[in-house]
């Protein structure tokens, strides 16, 4: 859905602030709602990231079911380019000892979904995400392939509801509420979402809530913003991070929450080259 966690720039890519934003009060809500949606497409990032991100999956009783510990990368190709910038992520799962060696690798296409695969260890072979397969679980956790993904900005119809107050850890904050839905119904089937809601902070670029509804119209999932992290780009840009996502089933009653730190960025992530973001890669060190 385009508020994916790509969009929350989590793991390896994040959102950052805008310097300004005005809408004009000719704007329609879809206008509003699309204008606020490019400007967060096309802010400023991080060049190169490595990270250690760590998913903690909930039972319907609320215990911790498993822990699942990964490495990340991220790579910007383009970067001196903001509006031909495309993202690279790549994942490698070292705990618990069942998931050692499964791995994710996601490649931002121009105007086009993310070319994602994964390669899990029982089939031997990378296998291509497609289709329906955007729906299902992601490494096992309550986020889907699909939120882990990126589809492309004009692939979906934007509304702006409103401007709210979000308050964040005690601090109350003004945020854009805005709705998207895919404009084609084969992809709101293959994802498994009707339309996707979220709380939009303009100025930080952070996405704090977001609400999904499946095919039947019944509020499914929620994804709620737990910690971030302030660093600078390359172009000593502040830059926001999300460190830490909740992302709960309303309807089965589990949750997950994803964890990122040990952060590095910029030359202290010299282990991320662009030549790792490959098929090669998903089954060979990295790190």
């Amino acid at each position: 859905m385009p508020f994916s966690v790509t969009h929350l720039r989590n793991i390896s890519i994040a959102f950052i602030a805008i310097t300004s934003a005005s809408y004009s009060f000719a704007e329609t809500a879809q206008e509003k709602g699309y204008n606020i949606m490019q400007s967060m497409d096309q802010l400023p990032s991080i060049q190169r990231s490595l990270t250690e991100n760590v998913f903690k999956i909930y039972d319907a009783q609320g215990q911790v079911a498993f822990t699942k510990k990964a490495r990340s990368a991220s790579y910007v190709e383009n970067f001196d380019e903001p509006d031909n910038q495309l993202s690279r992520s790549l994942s490698y799962f070292y705990a618990p000892s069942d998931d050692k060696g499964n791995s994710a690798l996601m490649i931002e296409v121009q105007d086009k979904d993310d070319d994602q695969w994964l390669y899990l260890k029982g089939l031997r072979k990378p296998k291509r995400v497609l289709g329906s397969d955007k729906s299902s679980s992601f490494m096992g956790s309550d986020f889907s392939n699909g939120d882990v993904s990126k589809p492309a900005l004009d692939e979906a119809n934007y509304t702006w509801l409103s401007t709210e107050k979000f308050t964040f850890k005690g601090k109350a904050l003004a945020v854009e509420k805005v709705q998207a839905s895919f404009k084609d119904a084969a992809k709101q089937d293959d994802y498994g979402y009707s339309k996707t809601i979220a709380w939009v902070h303009v100025k930080s670029g952070l996405v704090f809530k977001a609400e999904t509804y499946n095919l039947q119209g019944q509020l499914y999932k929620e994804m709620l913003l737990l910690s971030f992290k302030a660093v600078k780009n390359r172009d000593g840009k502040k830059v926001y991070m999300a460190t830490g996502l909740q992302m709960r089933n309303l309807l089965t009653g589990t949750k997950t929450e994803m964890l990122v730190g040990k952060i590095q960025t910029g030359a202290q992530a010299k282990k991320v080259k662009p030549e790792i973001f490959s098929l090669q890669y998903l089954t060979r060190k990295w790190w």
